[in-house]
């Protein structure tokens, strides 16, 4: 969050940071097994001597603190956990131990982190500036502050369980038409008698789902950015959340929080593949050019594509993984509380997970076909991390 990462890319730090936590601890619960070879391209990773004693959770904190070296900016955050882990475990495990295990923890680190170099992501780095399309239906950057695109290359990644970003196919948008009475219109419409007449509590869902990782503030002259929780960290501590309530030992967190970093990731990608192919207006774009030069809608439009919505990709396959693992139970989320947000309950993950769809047209920043469509392809993304990630032997 204060690294102000985009979507696309906290989603990629989530998915290799836990793999490698995973990979350096899963030999703790014998009833756990490698990743490698249920994940695109992963063929290798060190592995233990089988004549010696390891303290898990060690070689765990290692394999994080070395992978987030590489990940982050600011590994000032990472580093500073690292050590106030390392200095409590050193007090309670033998020196030797706890030396052999760092040493593995660090082995793997390093091992995720030549994985994550190869995914493609530093390629896309390294691309020109991204020129968007110019037509009537084609996104052009949105008030109030007309940034570039973020991320238009990030469907190029490789992904990490997905075949490939376009294996499962997007629902495609609303015919575009500027015409009175067209369908797109009256899409372009609803947007607009939403806004004017939400209630409340619509608002507060807008809000508590807004999740902007850069929020931009204007006071006169004085602009100023603020950041907040990405969409995919939030669904993130959502799990860290039940798994707290529900004292989850160490090895099944690790595979949960890797199969949601997963889906997030691939949910991303896959998302941002369509948003680039298909480049269709956003809502405030349309409606200021074709119905209301004035109109605005409740939050900033994020700067990129509309079709499908990231947010309903993503959290419909988080809402999978998640009721995979607990099942349809009720939750409070208080991710929010430190942004001045009160805490939501819900029945279900998918119940939350609907919330969120919605909230991006209560907040007047997709149509309501973008939030369908993303929650039909996020279910597919979610259920194929669920089918293809099997470590528990």
């Amino acid at each position: 969050m204060e690294d102000g990462f985009g979507p696309p890319v906290a989603a990629r730090i989530h998915s290799y940071a836990n793999l490698a936590g995973y990979q350096a601890a899963y030999y703790a619960d014998t009833s756990y097994s490698s990743m490698i070879g249920k994940l695109n391209s992963f063929t290798t990773c060190p592995e233990p001597s089988k004549d010696s004693v390891y303290d898990w959770r060690v070689a765990a904190v290692a394999a994080y603190q070395v992978s987030c070296s590489k990940l982050l900016y600011r590994i000032v955050y990472s580093d500073s956990l690292a050590r106030v882990h390392f200095e409590k475990l050193s007090k309670e495990v033998p020196t030797d131990v706890f030396r052999r295990s760092k040493e593995f923890g660090v082995a793997v680190g390093k091992a995720i982190n030549a994985y994550a170099k190869a995914d493609g992501y530093s390629r896309t780095q390294g691309l020109p500036d991204y020129e968007w399309p110019r037509c009537d239906s084609c996104w052009v950057p949105t008030p109030p502050n007309f940034a570039r695109p973020l991320s238009p290359y990030c469907g190029q990644v490789r992904t990490i369980v997905l075949k490939s970003s376009s294996e499962f196919p997007v629902p495609p948008s609303i015919k575009f038409s500027t015409e009175r009475g067209s369908e797109f219109y009256k899409a372009a419409k609803e947007v607009i008698d939403i806004k004017q007449s939400l209630t409340p509590e619509q608002r507060e869902i807008a809000n508590f789902w807004n999740d902007n990782p850069v929020l931009t503030s204007y006071n006169g002259h004085f602009i100023y950015n603020s950041r907040q929780i990405s969409p995919g960290g939030h669904w993130m501590n959502i799990a860290e959340q039940v798994m707290s309530q529900k004292n989850v030992p160490m090895v099944r967190a690790m595979e949960v929080y890797c199969m949601l970093a997963y889906a997030l990731f691939d949910g991303f990608t896959a998302c941002w593949q369509e948003k680039f192919r298909g480049n269709l207006i956003r809502p405030v774009t349309y409606i200021n050019q074709f119905i209301d030069k004035a109109w605005e809608p409740l939050l900033q439009t994020p700067p990129f594509p509309e079709h499908a919505s990231g947010h309903s990709t993503i959290t419909a396959a988080a809402a999978e993984v998640l009721t995979h693992h607990f099942g349809e139970i009720p939750f409070v989320d208080s991710t929010e509380v430190p942004f001045g947000w009160a805490p939501r309950s819900f029945k279900s993950f998918k119940a939350a997970a609907d919330e969120a769809s919605i909230s991006r047209l209560y907040g007047g920043i997709h149509y309501r076909r973008g939030c369908d469509a993303g929650n039909q392809h996020g279910k597919l993304i979610g259920q194929a991390v669920i089918d293809r990630v099997k470590v528990r032997k």
